[in-house]
């Protein structure tokens, strides 16, 4: 195929040929009017044109020739409206290019062009009724952006249908000991869509598999990938040496004996007993790997199939249903065969049509996407050709604004998991997304697109991180295969054993290199690029033949060369890439960014992630006017921010603040201070502010630099370096940096001040922030009393650390309130409080201690002026942890009925230790605690590990 009908370029076009903008050169094009009418009658058949360009090779050839010439209408009109930009800037700086000749030149240049295009595409619709296309209207069908219906969680792991006895076999066959062999393997073997990662997963997670679970990539914190094969095998050696293990490889493909004789090699330092778990499609990768013990995953029943498909089609139970609907419903489940895969996602379709004006439609649209391409196959066979062929299905009943949205996921690679937020700022660089209201940021609506397709099951969520506080997503490898399908010529993942593109490729993405890249530029230079990512990419060096390649990469739109490992300077010919929207510096070592980036008028999102040694931006930085997200985080060596950064109101992420020591000079140095921060109230997501000790007038930096106004702030961090000024001009500082009600999360850092601000203070604290989730307070040295966050009604984790003249935590009278005493918090945290003496401000008999309802885990280290330790009642409370208390003496706990761990170590003159009922406890450990002679413990019936160290024998 030919790639989805450029719905988006029709819609971008017309939009700015009917611009206002678009009028200053609309005398120099004649033809304007009648380009707009034909593009206009070409957007009235692109519907029928996507329907019918799979099953005809004119219509195919058509779209492609549609879509050449209308990324030669986008380029020319983006030059004209940059050229458009470009004098708006001129006013301030004058160049040569600029001199008024030419400013009448450059769009006489340009109208000729377009004359010229306008005129193929006159040809092409001329060819309109000859294919026989038919007017159909476009509907977007997506939701409100702020009112979804549906949601993506469509069946959770607990409530996977049909593979209990499958899960017990496997299970039963992995806890057995009646292998003597160090490493055995167990298969799951099965086509495409039967569920077989799902079922690993269950599997693994299953809390009757003792074996330590390893995954190679969390050995260490390095990338597996890059390390020579020695080290890899060092590391494995150190990390898993004799423990019984239990290792997943999913998906497995390699048919390469020598390969997995290596892979295996490595793992062969693990204890007797270890097992893997592989799933594969392949009965030769079972042969290859010698797997005696396979399970061959079979197709859901028909009543599990129907089980399955009506929790997800139908937003009530099927009996009270139309009539009609259940029909149609048992038709799809039919042609499933049985597939979760197809099940799910031809389910999600039809749980959106809820219209029964819809349903005929539906039944039309499902037989004309199927009959043609399942002529050829066995209908009997579940195989990967039917299963492609279903989920045709699903992407023809896709509104056509998604289309283009679905199929650009061909570029990620294989299982890749994809950041949400990088994708929606791809599809904003390539124009797919647009928004009629001008209420909605384009972001929003980018958003509901992606959850438009995740409703659909055309993505599945993947949890990552320590504390599975990550979201990514990943395509099902079938999926995938649909959209590289769908995507065809049109975008290619490029390996370093491929040596040449294919004409008619507009969008690449690199994986796997290493070494030089020069091969693959070469075969890539003057192509109509217009996406170029890096995905896993090792060791490749930045060449000199890199300024060549870019420069002739006149149509990118998105340009990534993160991690070039050698690139100390940003090439200035990236400046000449005007139509570019999004480019990616990230991980590399360069330490100025070139004034040449600032032409870049149309670029909208520029990542610099942990470009650690970059030290400032340009000083022409506010030039960048469409720039929506500059993603610094990680830069630690920035010294300050551009003068005229405040200017670029459309900014949504700015990771990193920090404030220059400018001593007054700002504009002249061009130096940016807090001022900057007044006009931008799109920012959102996360605000890093540093070196805060740097405001010198904070009666009018702060005032002005106001954050009341940023409402889609979620995480707000403000930080002071080392400073010798006074605590009131902290204080000054941090009293006009209150943040707006809605931030969730909040971190003060070095605070130099006596006392907190007063909109920290204050008793009506739950009402001025009653939406946070998360603070941490942290080396505020000079405070004495803490903030009462006692009432947050949504607190969930509270740290304390390194607050040196804190002496308690909590100010507590039973008759001060009646709202509940910190309803939702989870964690908390203390942490370096020198002069912490006592919990409680007043000492309170157990009968008025407050109760947290909520907490499970508390946490305390390094307080060494705290002798006793009260508690207050923790019905909750699952982990206390106790560390490095010099002085602490006793410890009566209070019952802690869902007690699982206790750990208390370091404490060297703690002297008796009292636990009351605590049945669930499963984890004690006492290390290093000397003096201790009274151990009191109750009946722990669940107690697994008891580790008693450096403590006195009585005990």
């Amino acid at each position: 195929m030919s790639g989805p009908v450029p719905f988006s370029a029709v819609e971008n076009i017309l939009t700015t040929l009917r611009s206002s903008g678009f009028q200053e050169f609309g005398f120099l094009f004649e033809g304007r009017k009648m380009l707009e009418e034909n593009l206009a009658t070409i957007k009235d058949v692109l519907v029928d044109a996507e329907d019918k360009r799979g099953k005809s090779h004119i219509v195919e050839a058509w779209v492609r020739r549609l879509t050449d010439v209308l990324y030669d209408v986008e380029d020319v009109l983006d030059e004209l409206a940059t050229h458009q930009l470009q004098r708006r800037v001129v006013a301030r700086q004058v160049s040569g290019f600029f001199s008024s000749s030419n400013q009448i030149a450059f769009p006489f240049k340009m109208s000729h062009r377009l004359k010229d295009i306008a005129k193929v595409v006159d040809k092409i619709v001329k060819e309109i009724d000859e294919l026989r296309f038919i007017q159909r209207n476009i509907t977007h069908s997506h939701r409100e952006v702020e009112s979804s219906r549906a949601t993506h969680s469509l069946v959770s792991a607990s409530e996977i249908v049909g593979r209990e006895e499958d899960k017990e076999e496997i299970i039963n066959s992995l806890v057995s000991t009646d292998s003597q062999e160090i490493l055995s393997m167990v298969a799951i073997v099965g086509c495409g869509g039967l569920g077989k990662t799902t079922l690993a997963q269950l599997v693994y997670n299953d809390k009757r598999v003792p074996l330590v679970k390893e995954i190679l990539k969390v050995v260490c914190d390095e990338d597996v990938e890059r390390l020579e094969w020695n080290v890899l095998k060092n590391l494995l050696h150190e990390e898993l040496s004799q423990k019984r293990c239990l290792f997943v490889l999913d998906d497995v493909r390699n048919e390469n004996p020598e390969k997995w004789h290596q892979l295996k090699s490595l793992l062969m330092v693990v204890g007797k007993g270890s097992k893997i778990l592989v799933t594969t499609r392949s009965e030769m990768v079972v042969s290859i790997m010698a797997i005696d013990s396979r399970f061959c995953l079979k197709e859901l029943q028909k009543i599990q199939a129907w089980d399955l498909f009506s929790r997800i089609a139908f937003t009530e139970k099927p009996e009270k249903a139309h009539p009609h609907l259940v029909e149609l419903g048992n038709t799809i489940v039919n042609i499933c065969r049985g597939s979760p895969l197809l099940i799910k996602i031809s389910g999600a379709v039809l749980r959106l049509k809820t219209e029964e004006s819809q349903w005929p439609s539906l039944r039309n649209l499902w037989f004309r996407s199927l009959g043609d391409r399942l002529r050829n196959l066995w209908f009997h066979a579940l195989g990967d050709l039917y299963v492609i062929s279903v989920l045709r299905f699903s992407y023809d009943d896709l509104p056509i604004h998604l289309k283009q949205c679905f199929a650009f996921c061909a570029l990620f690679p294989e299982n890749y998991k994809i950041d949400k937020k990088l994708l929606v700022q791809l599809w904003m660089a390539q124009g797919y997304i647009e928004s009629s209201d001008s209420k909605f940021h384009l972001e929003d609506v980018g958003n509901q697109y992606f959850e438009d397709l995740l409703s659909r099951s055309l993505f599945e969520e993947v949890i990552e991180g320590v504390n599975d506080n990550i979201k990514r997503y990943k395509m099902h490898d079938l999926v995938h295969d649909l959209a590289q399908a769908v995507m065809g010529p049109r975008a290619k993942i490029l390996t370093d054993e491929m040596e040449d593109i294919p004409g008619g490729v507009n969008h690449v993405s690199l994986f796997g290199f290493s070494g030089t890249l020069s091969p693959i530029i070469c075969a890539s230079m003057a192509k109509s690029l217009r996406t170029c990512l890096v995905f896993t990419c090792h060791d490749c060096k930045y060449e000199p033949v890199m300024d060549t390649w870019i420069s002739s990469l006149k149509c990118l739109r998105a340009l990534d060369l993160k991690k070039m490992l050698g690139v100390k300077r940003v090439p200035k010919c990236l400046g000449k890439l005007i139509h570019l929207r999004f480019l990616d510096l990230s991980y590399n070592d360069f330490t100025v960014l070139p004034n040449a980036i600032t032409r870049l008028k149309n670029l909208q999102t520029l990542k610099l992630v942990h470009c650690r040694n970059l030290k400032k931006f340009p000083k022409n930085t506010r030039e960048l006017i469409n720039l929506r997200h500059l993603e610094n985080d990680g830069c630690l060596n920035l010294t300050y921010m551009p003068f005229g950064i405040g200017d670029l109101t459309l900014l949504q992420s700015l990771s990193i603040f920090v404030v220059g020591n400018g001593r007054g000079h700002s504009q002249e140095k061009k130096i940016g201070s807090l001022i900057e921060l007044k006009r931008l109230n799109n920012l959102r997501g996360e605000l890093h502010i540093i070196n805060l000790e740097n405001v010198r007038d904070g009666a009018l930096d702060t005032k002005e630099g106001s954050l009341k106004g940023k409402q889609y702030l979620k995480s707000l961090s403000l930080e002071w370096g080392p400073s010798e000024q006074e605590a009131k001009d902290d204080e000054l500082v941090i009293e006009s940096l209150q943040p707006h009600p809605n931030l969730k999360k909040l971190y003060v850092k070095g605070y130099g001040g006596g006392r907190f601000p007063g909109w920290l203070m204050s008793d009506e604290l739950c009402l001025l922030l009653p939406n946070l989730l998360y603070i941490r307070l942290e080396g505020c040295k000079r405070s004495q009393f803490l903030p009462s966050f006692a009432q947050l009604p949504f607190l969930r984790s509270l740290e304390f650390t390194g607050l040196d003249e804190v002496k308690y935590v909590m100010d507590y009278s039973s008759n001060s309130s009646e709202i509940p005493f910190f309803p939702s918090l989870e964690r908390l945290q203390l942490n370096y409080l020198c002069k912490l003496s006592r919990f409680w401000r007043t000492e309170l008999p157990a009968e008025r201690r407050p109760l947290f309802p909520c907490l499970f885990q508390l946490v305390i280290e390094y307080c060494d002026c705290l002798t006793s330790l009260t508690l207050p009642s923790l019905p909750c409370l699952s982990e206390l942890e106790i560390t490095c208390c010099d002085n602490l003496t006793s410890l009566p706990l209070p019952p802690l009925p869902c007690l699982s761990k206790l750990h208390i170590s370091q404490c060297p003159n703690l002297a008796s230790l009292e636990l009351h009922s605590s049945p669930h406890l499963c984890y004690l450990c006492i290390k290093v605690c000397p003096y201790l002679t009274s151990l009191k413990l109750p009946l722990l019936p669940h107690l697994e590990v008891l580790d008693l160290c450096r403590v006195r024998e009585e005990v």
